[in-house]
C-alpha cells in the first residue's frame, strides 16, 4: 500500500475498510494527496439496506502527513486486517 500512497495524485485516493473502535462498523479509511500534504479521513461505516452495501456516514476525523511513509504507518494501524482497499 505504501506505494499506492506514494504514487497517488490530487484527483485520486485510496479507501480502505477500518478496524477504529470509535467509528460504527470500523468506519472508512480514506487516504489522498492535497497540495504536499497527504491526507487520511476517518468516517462511519453504514450499512444502507435499501442499497445493500456500505456507504460513508458522518463523525469525520481528518490527520495530515507530511511523508507517504507517516500516512502509511497510522493508517496501518487503524485499518481493519485483512486489509481491503480500493483506490480511485
Amino acid at each position: 500500500m505504501l506505494d499506492f500512497i506514494k504514487a497517488l495524485d490530487e484527483d485520486e485516493g485510496i479507501r480502505i475498510v477500518g478496524g477504529v473502535k470509535n467509528h460504527e462498523n470500523g468506519g472508512f479509511i480514506f487516504v489522498g494527496y492535497y497540495r504536499g500534504s497527504y491526507c487520511v479521513n476517518i468516517c462511519d461505516r453504514i450499512w444502507n439496506p435499501k442499497l445493500r452495501k456500505y456507504v460513508t456516514g458522518e463523525k469525520d476525523e481528518w490527520y495530515y502527513f507530511d511523508t507517504p511513509r507517516e500516512a502509511f504507518n497510522f493508517v496501518q494501524k487503524e485499518a481493519k486486517k485483512p486489509l481491503r482497499a480500493w483506490l480511485y
